[in-house]
């Protein structure tokens, strides 16, 4: 319903997300279109598709883990639990950087090297995950690694399967530094 005595229409508040109802997709929104660094935008791209591609697989691995699992102990059912709590752990920490310059930018307290350092901050995590995944791959499915990185994956391929825990966890730690430390 318009104004009387002005004849326009009274504008609607706008919200702190933007108008989206997920503070996350504002964030991701506002820490796009409100950064200069070119890496933070490209973080935002890569975190936003590869999120959704662990949110598929996450969502495919369930009823598979269900049923391979089901009739089983009880330590069979907290494995299915584990396996849903470290999806969305997970999914949080390829987020916490985009979601932090999110925040920065609404409060306007964003810097360039804030931004820049949140989403190299991000990419380890991204490549803690590949480093993750050569440490725990099986034995069976090891590939022969080009010769120019060769001793690393070699190194990795020899650390027990329960180390692949350590390179996220690390990788997740240095967000939260990053986060506290960058101004």
């Amino acid at each position: 319903m318009g104004d009387a005595q002005t004849g326009t229409e009274p504008e609607e508040p706008r919200t702190e997300t933007d108008g989206s109802r997920s503070v996350l997709v504002a964030a991701f929104r506002r820490s796009f279109a409100g950064t200069d660094s070119r890496l933070l935008k490209s973080y935002v791209v890569v975190s936003a598709l590869l999120g959704a591609l662990v949110g598929v697989l996450l969502l495919l691995a369930i009823p598979v883990w269900v049923f391979n699992t089901a009739g089983g102990s009880e330590l069979a059912t907290f494995s299915r639990a584990f396996l849903v709590v470290a999806g969305v752990l997970l999914l949080v920490a390829l987020a916490a950087p985009v979601y932090s310059a999110g925040q920065r930018h609404a409060r306007g307290t964003a810097s360039a090297r804030a931004d820049a350092s949140l989403a190299l901050a991000g990419y380890v995590f991204v490549l803690s995950l590949y480093v993750s995944l050569l440490i725990s791959a099986p034995p069976g499915q090891r590939e022969t690694p080009p010769a120019l990185v060769a001793p690393a994956v070699e190194f990795l391929y020899s650390l027990p399967a329960t180390y692949a825990v350590a390179p996220p966890l690390l990788a997740a730690a240095l967000i939260l530094v990053v986060h506290r430390v960058a101004r």
